[in-house]
Parts: structure tokens; C-alpha cells; sequence
């Protein structure tokens, strides 16, 4: 996972010369991971655990944007808040900061990784990729 890490979540210099500083988070336990799947009904995908254990959470840039992935024991909290009656399909993950929530799909057997607004309908979800590592790519390139 270290290669995710290191190809696409970095500092991006800034018109000023200055770097923005990414946050990166101590690695979590499976068994704390194993407990939000539970609670979820969900088994995350293999490379999205893998980045939890590496990184439990990140803030900061990827790319040139802007992009939160929510600590482990924030995932149900944020889950029901923003999902709750309206996407109750979803796993919130994390955001652009802004109007995007990073979500997991889980209405199919195959889960997907997207995108869906903070205030929207189901048909408004933009899948990006079943993999934590096409999710990203995307992000980071802003190709959706």
C-alpha cells in the first residue's frame, strides 16, 4: 500500500512555493476494521484495508484537490449522518471538503467506490472504480 501512498497522496507545492502539508493518521487494528464492517454489513475491499492499516484517515491534498478519508471509528457516525435515510446504500469514507462525499455502493454484490453530493439523489452517484486504488487514480487525476 505504501506505493499508493507514495504515487498519489503528497505535498503539492503552491503558488507561493510552499508546500501544503498532509495529514497522515497511525495505521488502525483489523480487529477495530472488522468491527465497523460488522456493524455495517459490508467486507471491505482488500486495498482500502490495506490503506487503513497504513494510514488510518488522511487529510490533504491529492492531486491538486482537496481530500478527507475519515478515521476508522468515524466511518458508522458519518455513515448514518450523511447516509442514513436518503443513500442508505452507502459507506461514507470521506470528501472533497466541500459538496462531494466519498462513499462505498454497497446496493451490489461488486462494491464501488464513488462519488455522490452531500445534498442529491440516488442517480446523482459516479462510480469510480471497485478498487480503493481506481478510486483513487481518479481523484488524483479528476478525470470523472
Amino acid at each position: 500500500m505504501y506505493y499508493l501512498i507514495k504515487e498519489y497522496f503528497r505535498d503539492i507545492p503552491t503558488k507561493g512555493g510552499y508546500a501544503d502539508r498532509n495529514i497522515f493518521y497511525p495505521p488502525v487494528a483489523l480487529d477495530k476494521i472488522s468491527s465497523v464492517e460488522e456493524a455495517l454489513s459490508i467486507k471491505f475491499p482488500s486495498d482500502y484495508i490495506a490503506f487503513l492499516q497504513t494510514t488510518n484517515g488522511y487529510d490533504g491534498n491529492l492531486g491538486q484537490s482537496y481530500s478527507v478519508f475519515v478515521q476508522v471509528d468515524k466511518i458508522e457516525e458519518y455513515t448514518t449522518s450523511y447516509g442514513g435515510e436518503f443513500f442508505p446504500w452507502i459507506v461514507f469514507i470521506g470528501s472533497d471538503g466541500g459538496n462531494e462525499m466519498y462513499v462505498i455502493d454497497k446496493r451490489h454484490e461488486k462494491l464501488q467506490f464513488g462519488l455522490i453530493p452531500f445534498i442529491g439523489e440516488e442517480n446523482d452517484f459516479i462510480p469510480l472504480g471497485e478498487t480503493f486504488e481506481e478510486f483513487v487514480k481518479h481523484l488524483y487525476y479528476n478525470d470523472y
